[in-house]
This record gives C-alpha cells, structure tokens and sequence, in this order.
C-alpha cells in the first residue's frame, strides 16, 4: 500500500512539475515575442518621422545652396534652372505624400504654406538679379533668407514629438517584459519545488533497492570473479547441457556469447572419439557419473574448438549439489603449449643427437657439458674424453691470439659469432671448419652455457676454389680473365693513387694472323697456339705482374710498377723476341708474331676504361704498322681516334640531311673522242670541312655498314640522272656505278638495282656496275651467283683495279662481265715503264679475245693517251680528259657534243 502511495504521488508532482513547465515555456515565449514586438514599434515609431524630416531638410537645403550659389555668381545658369526644377518637384512629390498621413497633415501642411512662401521670395530675388543683382542679394538677405530659416525650424519641431513617442513605446515594452520575466520566475519557482520533492522521494525508495540490490551485487561479483579470473577454461553444466562458460572457456573454444545463448551441448566441444579410439561423448559421460558418485575426477582429455582444432588439456570435475539439482564444473587447462615443449624437447635431443655438424654444449666457464655424434666423428674425440675440458684442445695454433680475442669481443657485445676456423682432429690432421657460436642467458641475463656449432668444409673449400678459378681463370690458357684483370688493375690504380710516384703500364696484346690459322689448320691449332703463347707471355714478365687473356686472341698485361714508359718498351721487345721461335702446332713448326699497344698511367690516362682504350688503339697502330711491333700511345693517335668519331657520328646524320652529292667523271673513246658515259662518284659536302672526297669518309662507311644505305642513294641518284640526260639528250651512254664489298655481299643488292631501274625509267643496258677484282675473288662462288642474279635484270659489269688480284682467265670466263677496267697504277707509268706498257698489251689483247671492252682509267699525260690510242677500242677516263664534275657541269658537256680529244 505503502508503495502505490508512494508511486501515484510521484506521478503526480511530476504532472504538475511537467504542466508548470509547460506554461512557463508558453509564458517565456509570450513576452519575447511581445518584446520583440515593442521595439519594432519604438524603432518605426522613432524613424518614421525623423526620417521624413530628414528628407525635406536635405531636398530644402539642396534647393537653398543652389540659389545662394547663383547669388554668388550673379548669374542663374539653365543647369541651375533644371537643378532647381528637379529639387521643387521632388518637395512636391515629398509634401503630396506627408500631408496623406492624418496624424501630421496639419502640420505638414503649415511646412507646405512656408515653403510655398519661400519659392515665391526667391522667384522675386531671382527676377531682381537680371537687372540689378545686388538688389536681388539685399532682397535674399533681408526676406527670403528668414522665411527659409522659419522653414527649417518648424521642420525641427517634429522631432522632439517623435521622441517623446519613442519613449512611450520604450517604456510600454519595459513593462511588458517585467512583467513576462516576474511571471515565468514564478513558475520557474514553482517547478523547481514539484521537482525537488519528486527528486527526494525518488532517491529515498531507491537507496532502499540499491542497498539490496548491492548486497546481491556483491556476492555475484565476487561469484563471477572467480569466475572469470580464472585462466582455465570452466563449464557448467545441467543434464549434459551447457549453462554457462568463463571467458577463457570462450577464448579456448572461439566461442561468442551469441554462440552460448542456444541450447548448446558439451559434445559439440569434443571430437568423436579420443586418439586412443574410445568415443568421446560415452566416455566423458561414464567420467561425470563417476564424479557423481565418487568425487572429483582429474585426468587429461582432447577437446576441440568451433574451429575444428584439436587440443589437449588437462581436465577436472567436480560437482555442487543446490537442493534436488546437481550443477557439474568441467575445468579446462589447455596443454598444448606443454605438449609442444615436450615434443620439441623431444625433437631437440634427436636433432642434436642425429645433426651432421658437430655440436658442444659449455659452462660459463667454457669447460664442455656434452658434445654430440657428429662431433665425435668430425674430431675423432669421444664424448668422455672432452667432458669436462675446454674446446682449445681443438686449436691447431693457425689463429692468432687477437683473433680470438676478437671472436670474444663479438661474442660479448652481440651473443654470438661465426667464421672460418682451423681446428686439429684427435690425429693431428688440420681441417677448416665454419664455426657458429651462441651465447646462452637465463631469464635474468646471465651467461649459464655456450653452444658450438660447427661442420668440416674442406670439401666445400676445394669446391670454392675450383668454382672461383673457373670464374676468375681462361679455361683454355689458365690465365685471369677479363673479370680478375680488372679487379686487379682497379688495385694496381688503387695503389698508385696512394702513392703519387707510382707508374704502371697497360699492355694490349693481338696475335698478327691468328685468323688465317684458325681457318687453314683447325680450331684445335688455334687453341694450341693460345695456350703456347700466354706460356710465352708469362715467362716474358715479373710474377707481381699481370697476364689476362681477353676474348680470342686478345691479351693484356699489367707491369704493376715501372719507372718510365722505357721500362715498359723494354718490356714490350722482350715479348716480341720471345715469339720469334716458331709455335708447333699439330706437329708443324708456324711463325706467329705480336703486336702490343701500351699506355702509362698517369700520363695516358688515370681510370681503366681511358688506359685499356689508349692501350688498345696503339695497338691498332702497331698492326697497322705490319704486326710484330709495339707502339706507345700518345695524344695525336688519341686526336685522331677522336677524329674517326666525330667523322663516323657525322656520317650517320649526313644521309639525313641531304649532303651527299655526286660528282660525273666522263668516259670517251680514245680512237673518234666520242662522249660514251659517266661514271658517279661520290662526295660529302660536310658542313665544316666543305668538300669530301671518298678517300676521307668511304673507309668508315664500309666499317659501319652505313656504305649500305649510301650505296643505294647512289644507285637510285646515278640511275635518275642518266635517264634526266636520256630524256634532254637521246643517246645511249653508260652510267658506270660503283659497289663496295659490302654492299655486294648485301641479300637484297638485285632488289635495289631492279628499283632503281624502275623509279628512274633508265634502261638496263644503261647501267653498268663496277666491282673490284679484290671484291670478286674474296668468295668466288658467291660472287658468281650474285652477278649472274644481277645479269637477269639486264645490267653490265666491269672488273675494276684489274691486274692488282688474283687476275685469272678461269674466273673470267665464268663472270658475266662487259668490260675490264685497267687500274691506274699501270697507266701512271706506261710511257716510262716497259714492263708497265707490256702488262696493259697483254690485258687489251686478253680482253678482245674475250669480247670485252677496256677502261684506262688515270690518264693524265698525254704520252699515256698517244700508247693508248695505238690500241684500238680503248675508253678513257682521266683528268687529261675530264675532271669529276657536277652534273650541271656535265649537261653542258654533253650539250656540246663535241669530240673531245680533238683539244687535247
């Protein structure tokens, strides 16, 4: 009864708290609101009328300062005519709409009546300025000026009026909002009493539940503490049904409370059966009824989480009896991590007992606890007679005293250390061994033992050695290859810039026709004489220097320390005389010379890429020189390699921009001085040296195949021009074009003749292509090939240089050739020489047996013309007859159409 009082009381006050808050919030928001209300009337009330005011005033005084200004001036002007005009009418407009308001119109009205007064005295005034304007002045002064100052006045007395309202509403608005703040104080007051008692009431039954509740709280508390605290996973259980878990339970099992809320069942925890068979959901009943019947039960048992992972644990039952209803705990200590001890315990001791490196196990003081197998057969000591004594027995005395103060050092500061070690077995035999060793600390840092791991690597080291002479060695020669070379010049330089009176020499070594032996006795010669000449290089220097081969039959030499480039060239002839003494190959005695390019540092360079580059290119020199020589570098040879660059990176740009040109050499017959053709020869505008001829730029054309796609410009310009001339000048002439060697070993040679011929018009016979006796006789079959695929197009061929190669009537008659072009050599001297004069009869009278036509190219005298023209069919060429020109200059040549002989 005493709580339904209670209760209904309660919600009483609160009602009436709730309803006084209401009007109080209603009564709050009325006199904002009528606040709000009266001073927007005591602004209007207050702005309204001064604002009138203020308007009149302003247009009054506009229209007063206009007309005192003409005044001044004497004079009223018509912009201050139409200024005066726009101030009345906006007065007027102004009086219309003040005296509409029936508050004020009277006054308003008396405003309107002083105005009018004030316009008509100063119409007056202005009339009386055009003819007298100081009259009209006196006029202002004395009668229109004090009628504007009446004006203004009573437009000043509607303020105080305005004030007078504004304070009114003022003070309205203060009363109305004093009176809405006393009336909502009262209410708040109101309230807060109804609040307060409410408050009171409630906080007197509730301490009476809390007392209560907190006493059940407690024991709970303390209940689930327990509960909870505890690290191993507890169950509860009622008729095999799960009634609640800790949080390890939970933890131990991947559970969530979500998963708990069902109807779960201790089975659902466990697999089917335990690893010895026995099912798991019979036994772990048959553990409970035994619980029951006989007290607590503590066994180990497999469970397993929702996972699907199985665990061990160690697990106890107990029972508490609560009236007719027994509840069973199951307490769960998972064990895993002791069972996974125990097997790597296990684990352990077979690793360390089965381990093919050798372990020992020390003291602090570093005496031996146990060793294993491996250790046994590694050292030949058995176990007992190491227990106890300390591993130095193991030292062979190859490691110096700091070395093993040093292995202690890093063993101190890091807890361990590894590297290579000599040790001696039981039989005094000495072995290398790679050797780890571990500090071992308890919980509190101290050092409690050492652990040695170590393994024999004898074989390991032949094999290093073996696989590092592979990489570091020639396998033909057994000397260093490019590899250590350069590891060892880079130490070589290393040193030398440490000391700065320190010089070496670079040596780059090429065996002179090394080629032509490898092709005519055998690859295995060749091997045999690079193995007989890196013998020889090696007798020829000191043992602190350097002999590396390079790749083929290249070599270099480091002379580590030398005074001068003298020693060097010393040096240098000593190696030359050492190859003078013939190789024997396959048993043949073969005499092989070498030629030796050197450079010094730090005169020719002071890094390895300069000094091998520098070394190299004197070695060039020297093969050029005819082999079996040496040459020091110097600056010029390394200007005019730096030359050769920069001619060859031109070159590659000059196809591009358009500046080769061709030059027309003509051809006439020597017996009636008949124009019988061309030939094109090729020249370079270059764009710093002008004017190039072949000699200068045709050599590193053929080097970098670029002569290729020269070539085929030649081609494709020689065939336009001819047929140009064809066209201007019908007539048949030859068109003589020149193909290098290779460019006529190039696969698709017919393919840019046959489109020459086509894109140009010009027609076959008209082309005829020279190709050096040397060329030809390189590979004659393949040459044979290529000319007769290039005869199907229709083409002709000439030898040219002929009588300088392997001139043979054989070869001729298998060459689809026209014509023989005698090299200038023998014209030179044909007037002087007999055997000369003899050598070009025998190749004119050959060449009319075989039907072909002859070329003397070179003519420059006229004695070398009058022998030729003693000959009959002979054509031409020289600067007796015609020097190489453009082909404007050739146009008119043949323009001319006269004989040409005929002037010379």
């Amino acid at each position: 009864m005493r709580k339904l009082i209670v209760s209904n009381l309660l919600l009483i006050m609160f009602l009436v708290g709730a309803a006084s808050g209401f009007f109080m919030s209603n009564i709050g928001w009325w006199g904002l609101h009528r606040g709000a209300q009266d001073l927007e009337q005591v602004y209007l009330r207050s702005t309204e009328v001064l604002k009138q005011v203020e308007d009149v005033e302003k247009a009054v005084l506009r229209c007063q300062s206009l007309f005192v200004d003409a005044l001044k001036k004497q004079q009223l002007t018509a912009s201050d005519k139409m200024a005066l005009m726009q101030v009345d009418t906006e007065l007027e407009r102004h009086f219309n709409k003040l005296q509409s308001d029936p508050a004020r119109a009277e006054q308003w009205s008396h405003v309107v009546h002083l105005h009018s007064r004030v316009a008509a005295s100063r119409q007056h005034a202005m009339t009386l300025m055009a003819s007298d304007p100081n009259a009209a002045y006196q006029f202002h002064t004395n009668n229109t000026l004090p009628l504007f100052n009446q004006l203004i006045s009573t437009l000043h007395q509607f303020i105080p009026p305005a004030m007078l309202a504004s304070e009114q509403a003022y003070e309205k608005a203060v009363a109305d909002n004093r009176f809405a703040r006393n009336t909502l104080l009262g209410m708040s007051l109101l309230a807060t009493v109804f609040f307060c008692m409410t408050a009171w009431l409630t906080y007197r039954e509730s301490m009476e539940r809390r007392r209560k509740s907190a006493e059940l709280d407690q024991e709970h508390t303390l209940f689930r503490t327990l509960f909870e605290a505890s690290n191993d996973g507890v169950i509860l259980l009622n008729e095999n049904r799960i009634v609640d878990l800790n949080s390890a339970a939970l933890r131990m099992f991947r559970l969530t409370n979500a998963d708990t809320g069902g109807d779960l069942a201790v089975d659902t925890l466990q697999p089917e059966s335990q690893p010895d068979g026995t099912p798991s959901a019979a036994k772990l009943r048959a553990r409970i009824d035994d619980c029951l019947k006989r007290g607590s039960q503590h066994f180990e048992w497999h469970f397993q989480s929702t996972d699907g992972k199985t665990f061990p644990a160690e697990l106890s039952i107990d029972v508490a009896h609560l009236g007719d209803k027994s509840t069973i705990q199951l307490t769960v200590r998972d064990i895993t991590r002791r069972k996974n001890s125990e097997n790597s315990m296990r684990l352990a001791n077979q690793a360390f007992e089965n381990s093919l490196e050798g372990i020992a196990i020390t003291d602090a003081k570093g005496d031996i606890l146990t060793v294993n197998s491996a250790f046994t057969s590694i050292t030949g000591y058995q176990r007992e007679e190491v227990l106890g004594r300390n591993p130095r027995l193991l030292s062979s005395g190859r490691q110096s005293r700091e070395f093993y103060d040093e292995m202690w050092r890093a063993i101190d500061s890091s807890g361990k250390w590894q590297g290579e070690i000599w040790n001696i077995r039981k039989n005094g035999d000495i072995y290398p061994q790679w050797l780890n060793i571990s500090r071992v600390t308890d919980e509190h840092g101290k050092v409690t033992n050492f652990v040695g791991v170590f393994s024999d690597i004898s074989e390991r080291k032949s094999a290093e050695e073996r696989i590092l002479h592979q990489v570091y060695y020639d396998q033909l020669t057994d000397l260093p290859n490019r590899v250590l070379f350069t590891d060892r010049l880079n130490q070589v330089i290393g040193m030398a810039k440490r000391h700065t009176d320190h010089h070496f020499a670079v040596m780059f070594l090429d065996l002179d026709r090394f080629k032509l032996i490898n092709d005519s006795m055998g690859h295995d010669a060749g091997d045999q004489l690079l193995q007989q000449a890196a013998h020889r290089l090696r007798g020829s220097v000191r043992e602190s220097d350097t002999v590396a081969r390079m790749g083929g039959d290249e070599f270099t030499i480091v002379l580590s320390e030398i005074k001068n480039s003298k020693d060097a060239a010393n040096v240098a002839q000593k190696i030359l005389d050492a190859f003078r003494p013939p190789f024997h190959l396959n048993g043949e005695e073969v005499f092989v010379s070498i030629s030796i390019g050197i450079s010094v540092y730090p005169d020719d360079g002071n890094n390895i890429e300069i000094l091998l580059k520098n070394a190299d290119m004197a070695m060039y020199r020297a093969k050029g020189a005819g082999g079996s020589w040496f040459e020091l570098y110097d600056e010029d040879l390394g200007n005019a390699a730096n030359q050769r660059l920069a001619m060859e990176s031109a070159l590659h740009r000059a196809l591009e921009r358009d500046e080769f040109e061709l030059h027309y050499q003509p051809q006439f017959d020597c017996d009636s001085g008949k124009l019988l053709g061309f030939e094109a020869l090729l020249r370079w505008r270059h764009p710093e040296r002008g004017l190039l001829g072949p000699d200068a730029f045709l050599g590193i054309a053929e080097e970098t195949g670029l002569i290729v796609p020269i070539g085929e410009w030649v081609m494709h310009t020689a065939c336009t021009q001819a047929q140009t001339w064809r066209r201007d000048f019908p007539g048949h002439r030859l068109m003589a074009v020149n193909l290098s060697g290779r460019q006529f070993q190039s696969t698709d040679l017919a393919g840019q003749v046959s489109a020459a011929l086509q894109r140009s018009g010009l027609p076959h016979f008209c082309l005829e292509l020279e190709i050096t006796e040397t060329v030809v006789m390189q590979n004659l079959e393949t040459s044979i090939s290529i000319m007769h695929q290039l005869a199907e197009l229709g083409v002709q061929f000439s030898i040219d240089d002929f009588g300088t190669g392997h001139s043979s009537l054989a070869y001729l008659k298998k060459l689809p050739i026209h014509a023989l072009k005698i090299d200038r050599t023998f014209i030179r001297d044909l007037a002087t020489d007999q055997d000369d004069a003899a050598i070009v009869s025998a190749i004119v009278a050959m060449a009319n047996k075989l039907g072909l036509r002859v070329v003397a190219e070179g003519i420059e005298e006229k004695p070398q013309l009058a022998l030729l023209r003693q000959h009959k069919n002979i054509v031409g060429q020289g600067y007796l007859l015609g020097r190489p020109v453009a082909a404007d200059a050739a146009t008119k040549l043949i323009a001319d159409g006269k004989p040409r002989l005929a002037a010379v």
